[in-house]
C-alpha cells in the first residue's frame, strides 16, 4: 500500500473514473461538472467522494506465496480502507484495537480467514 494511485476525474456524462495502471484502484464520480458521492459498502449511510478497490486479503500475501491473487475485492472509502489496514497489522502486532470501526475490525478478520484456507502467511500491510 505505500504507492497511492493518482486520482484521476473527467468530466463524463455518466460513465465512472477509473485509472486501470494504479496501484491502488480509486474512483470519483463526476457527471455533468458536479462530483457524485458513492457508497462506502461498509456502511450503508457511509457516501464519500472517493472510494477505492481493497483486496480483502492483502495482494502481498498472495504474492509471497507466488500464487495469483485470488482475493475478493471490497470497495471502500479511503478511510475505512487504511482502518482495515490498520486492524490487519495490529492482529499481527498483537495490538489492541477495539476503537476501530466494527465492520472495519470484521473486513480484516475476513483477510485471516482467507489466509488460513489458502496457506498464505499473514504480514504486516503498512
Amino acid at each position: 500500500m505505500g504507492n497511492w494511485a493518482a486520482l484521476h476525474s473527467h468530466d463524463h456524462p455518466a460513465a465512472p473514473v477509473r485509472d486501470p495502471d494504479a496501484p491502488t484502484r480509486q474512483l470519483l464520480v463526476v457527471t455533468g461538472g458536479q462530483v457524485q458521492l458513492q457508497r462506502c459498502q461498509l456502511y450503508a449511510t457511509h457516501w464519500v467522494p472517493v472510494i477505492e478497490a481493497h483486496h480483502v486479503c492483502p495482494e502481498s500475501w498472495w504474492a509471497h506465496l507466488g500464487v495469483p491473487d485470488a482475493s475478493p475485492l471490497a470497495t471502500v472509502c479511503p478511510n475505512c480502507h487504511m482502518a482495515t489496514h490498520v486492524a490487519i497489522d495490529a492482529r499481527i502486532k498483537g495490538q489492541d484495537a477495539s476503537l476501530l470501526p466494527p465492520r472495519c475490525l470484521r473486513l480484516a478478520a475476513q483477510a485471516f480467514t482467507i489466509a488460513a484456507a489458502s496457506g498464505l502467511t499473514p504480514a504486516l500491510t503498512l
